[in-house]
């Protein structure tokens, strides 16, 4: 089973349907075989990659018009649902800067695979850490922890190697009909927006082992997601 996962490291839908995914497997009764495929997405492409972080709560203040007590409520409730799923939503500390670099890094581990290792060290060094995932000593730190090379690391986040690709996902993403993330898909048969129930993946799971090639099919009405336009994550 091949599953193509659209995110972003600064997504907390993306951490959390990434969490419910994983259990949806292990649960599984046929324990299949998931080749996990991560498709790059940023939500804040226009935030300047040499500008400094800024806090997130300040960033949604200041750029998407929500007062403070909104920012702290919702974010409150995206930490409630983590905490659900064992992960740590730490907002308060959480920081925003442009994620390109992190999904170059991502591109590079994934064709060593260490793709998903990563993408999940990344999350927790945004959301739990409270790091820069935009700075090379930090995203070096991140890949060395997973056994990758310091070097070959440093060397290509001092160049724009896999740049294209990253811009390639998300015209791709937006052409299977993607409006936010996270965005599924499944064997290229069913795609999942958003991080729906646990049992909406159950079923895709079962229902994709089962089935026979067929065009894109959406599970469901639009989850919970990340969307661009507002930054809102409800």
């Amino acid at each position: 089973m091949k599953i193509e996962i659209w995110s972003d490291i600064i997504c907390p839908f993306c951490y959390i349907g990434l969490t419910k995914l994983e259990m949806a497997l292990q649960q599984s009764a046929s324990k299949p075989a998931a080749e996990i495929i991560w498709k790059s997405y940023q939500l804040n492409p226009d935030y300047p990659e040499d500008a400094p972080a800024m806090p997130t709560y300040d960033y949604l203040v200041q750029t998407k018009g929500m007062s403070m007590d909104d920012v702290v409520a919702m974010t409150s409730q995206l930490s409630a649902q983590g905490k659900e799923l064992g992960i740590d939503l730490n907002f308060e500390k959480a920081i925003v800067v442009n994620t390109k670099k992190a999904h170059r890094l991502i591109h590079f581990a994934q064709a060593q695979q260490k793709g998903t290792q990563i993408k999940k060290a990344l999350f927790k060094a945004h959301f739990t850490d409270g790091l820069d995932v935009n700075n090379n000593e930090v995203l070096i730190a991140i890949a060395t922890q997973e056994q990758l090379s310091a070097q070959d690391v440093k060397n290509l986040l001092e160049s724009d190697e896999f740049a294209y690709d990253v811009a390639q996902d998300i015209q791709e993403g937006v052409s299977l009909g993607l409006r936010g993330v996270p965005f599924f898909v499944f064997d290229r048969k069913y795609a999942i927006p958003g991080a729906q129930p646990m049992e909406v993946f159950h079923n895709t799971i079962n229902e994709c082992l089962a089935s026979q090639p067929a065009p894109l099919e959406r599970r469901g009405e639009e989850g919970p997601s990340c969307d661009p336009e507002t930054g809102k994550c409800e």
